[in-house]
């Protein structure tokens, strides 16, 4: 009987592993391996597979100090955009990643108990994330750990469920995330994953400029690590951002620490040539030199001789030796083609030239740094697309600024035409992050736009936000003038509310009160607008023409009515009940520096040269086909010279000192087409005006 018993049991268990092994037979050639298979397709079709192996030196290029704002499609931060396919590399495989989609749910439907079901989640997973399907992919990832939590691929799992909430922006769970996903690499010794977390954790701190957060996961890895080999490998990660933090100092001596451990020998020649590349950067060119020189010597590192070329570059870019860096690119050319350290090199350059505003040769410079996906590629290309697009409206605009600075007078269609091009060149301007040249261009586009043309409205609302924070009169003047003449324009709308103005303000008794004093005010009518104003005051403390009433009362009292006592009075009133406002921050430190003054006790170093509030009348009249932009003269140089930031602030001060500022008492006749009568009354500058009975007695002035 034991033996038919036993027997009975063996049989039993053989039938249950060979139903074991037939379930996970048929679920990997029916389903899995067409997956998988689909997989490897798709992610080749992506250029993955190469990407991720990395056999050669890394390349690795300091911030600039010039930070061009990159454009984003939407909020996820920049440093994430690596990890994201886009439509258009998705496209020829879209019909795979359904199928892996579709081959997935089968598995998991029919063969639960097989032992790829982990592996068919991942690739699930994947597939999500790929199609920018995020919480799909999320919820894959989570059943993964779940129900695998220490399985072989609960690290990838870990590390792609924090890719998801970066790019969702959930960064304090992705943060979290990102140091489960640490602990379990290290306990599955996957330091591939563990890199690349380490580096994720690095770039979302410095996202929101924490520098020792970035450093801190590379710190711990170091004093972690328990062999030489290890060591290296984490002491070159912590050196290389340093490296491109600008921390070259630093950086130099922790390459050399890495050189102590035991790297390998794509490890020695990294922290070597970095350690050269932060000497030259220090001006410790003769020790980099020997470095170099050892590097080329060396018979290991024969194939990446072109790194080494590239930091001899560096050197002449440094001690700006323009025949030295030519021969030396001529050589790399030929030699090496194309090569990703050269790319680097490019991209420095140019910013170099860009700096010195020589914008043709910087150009060139970023179309070659573009040659390679190297970490700056972005920064490059975007460049490289901005200063393309300052020629083309330098190039487009200059003849019709001609004609105008020569007396002849341009149609209306010409002129708006010209108008949307200095606009335009005016936001290449904003990206290029060149102030003075952008506020120049958005003003000359709204002087120069016929008024009939809406997009004027455009034109007058940018020149507004520039002037926001250092002219807010003026600023408030602008807006004034697109809801007097485009209500009905988006930007009518908002500069409506942005001055207090409801859709119906015509009709809304506050507005009433508040146009009327405006009017008043316009017409010289200074007792009766300080009346109007007080009133607002008054019955309406908590509306958004509050301080902006007692703003226009000190105004007025400070200019047209001389009575500086008075205007004192009412701007510290306007602090005392609305320091928050926008307008008590205007006119802050002159009543700090006339509280000094009259107190008698010596005036603080930062109100020395403060003098008491002084606003210049600001008169231009807008559309006028007479403009004049005053262009200025050549002298020798190139027609495009005149269209960089340092000679547009030089050489057209007039534009921006008078007629940017004479907003404030134009005639809005001259925003009518010519022929069209105009009913509307001219529009000064706005201004306070006074009262008859005000608030308080202010004292009698000094």
């Amino acid at each position: 009987m034991k033996i038919k018993y036993v027997m009975s049991v063996l049989f039993l268990a053989l039938l249950l592993a060979s139903c074991r092994q037939y379930e996970n037979f048929t679920a990997y050639f029916n389903t899995y391996y067409n997956a998988e298979k689909l997989m490897k397709e798709a992610e080749e079709e992506f250029e993955y597979q190469d990407e991720k192996k990395r056999v050669q030196p890394r390349t690795i290029v300091p911030d600039p100090k010039i930070q061009i704002e990159l454009p984003r499609a939407s909020g996820m931060p920049p440093f994430m955009q690596e990890f994201i396919v886009s439509r258009v590399k998705r496209q020829p495989v879209g019909v795979k990643l359904d199928s892996i989609i579709i081959k997935g749910s089968k598995l998991l439907a029919h063969r639960p108990k097989s032992n790829y079901v982990q592996d068919v989640l991942y690739l699930m997973a994947k597939t999500y994330f790929y199609k920018e399907e995020w919480l799909p992919s999320q919820i894959k990832c989570s059943e993964l750990i779940d129900k695998f939590p220490d399985g072989d691929l609960s690290p990838d799992a870990h590390f792609l469920l924090s890719l998801n909430l970066i790019v969702q922006q959930k960064f304090y769970a992705g943060k979290i995330m990102l140091s489960r996903t640490v602990d379990i690499a290290w306990q599955k010794k996957r330091y591939d994953i563990l890199s690349d977390a380490f580096r994720i954790e690095a770039e979302l701190a410095l996202f929101q400029n924490d520098v020792p957060g970035a450093l801190k996961p590379y710190l711990q890895a170091v004093a972690q690590s328990d062999d030489g080999f290890t060591k290296a490998k984490w002491q070159i990660e912590l050196a290389s951002l340093l490296f491109r933090l600008g921390m070259f100092e630093r950086a130099e001596k922790e390459f050399t620490v890495a050189l102590k451990y035991k790297p390998d020998y794509l490890g020695i020649f990294e922290a070597n040539l970095f350690r050269a590349a932060s000497m030259i950067r220090l001006g410790k060119i003769g020790e980099a030199e020997k470095i170099l020189d050892k590097l080329d010597n060396d018979g290991k590192f024969t194939e990446w001789k072109a790194y080494v070329l590239a930091q001899r570059m560096q050197i002449a870019r440094f001690n700006d030796d323009v025949p030295a860096i030519e021969q030396y690119e001529r050589t790399s050319d030929s030699l090496y083609n194309v090569h990703p350290a050269s790319s680097a090199f490019a991209f420095e350059r140019g910013m170099d030239l860009y700096e010195k505003n020589d914008y043709a040769k910087a150009r060139m410079y970023f179309a070659r740094a573009r040659a390679h996906r190297i970490p700056i590629y972005a920064q490059a290309d975007q460049m490289y697309q901005l200063l393309n697009g300052w020629d083309t409206f330098t190039t487009k605009t200059f003849p019709a600024l001609k004609r105008i600075n020569d007396g002849e007078q341009l149609p209306d269609t010409s002129r708006k035409v010209l108008s949307y091009d200095l606009f335009e060149l005016g936001r290449v301007h904003t990206q290029l992050r060149n102030a003075d040249s952008a506020l120049y261009y958005y003003s000359l586009a709204a002087k120069l736009s016929p008024a009939a043309d809406t997009n004027t409205a455009r034109y007058l609302y940018v020149w507004s936000h520039y002037l926001k924070k250092n002219d807010l009169r003026m600023s408030d003047s602008l807006l004034e003038v697109i809801v007097d003449k485009y209500p009905k324009t988006q930007f009518g709308r908002d500069a409506m509310s942005q001055l207090g103005y409801t859709a119906a303000f015509v009709l809304d008794s506050l507005n009433e009160l508040y146009t009327s004093g405006r009017d008043l005010m316009k017409h010289g009518e200074y007792s009766f607008a300080i009346s109007q104003f007080n009133k607002i005051f008054s019955q309406y403390p908590a509306s958004k023409f509050a301080p902006r009433s007692l703003y226009n009362i000190g105004w007025i009292y400070e200019k047209p009515l001389q009575k500086l006592d008075s205007a004192f009075y009412y701007y510290s009133l306007l602090l005392e009940k609305y320091p928050n406002s926008e307008y008590a921050e205007d006119v802050k430190l002159s009543v700090l520096y006339l509280t000094a003054l009259k107190s008698g006790e010596e005036i603080p170093d930062s109100l020395k040269t403060k003098q008491a509030v002084k606003y210049e009348k600001k008169e231009i009249q807008l559309h006028d086909p007479n403009f004049n932009p005053n262009l200025p003269e050549t002298k020798e140089k190139s027609w495009k010279d005149m269209f960089k930031p340092k000679n547009i602030i030089q050489g057209v001060k007039d534009m921006i000192s008078e007629p940017v500022q004479e907003i404030k008492k134009f005639d809005v006749k001259d925003l009518m087409p010519v022929g069209q009568p105009s009913d509307s009354t001219n529009i000064e500058q706005r201004a306070p005006a006074e009262e008859t009975k005000p608030i308080e007695k202010p004292k009698k002035q000094n």
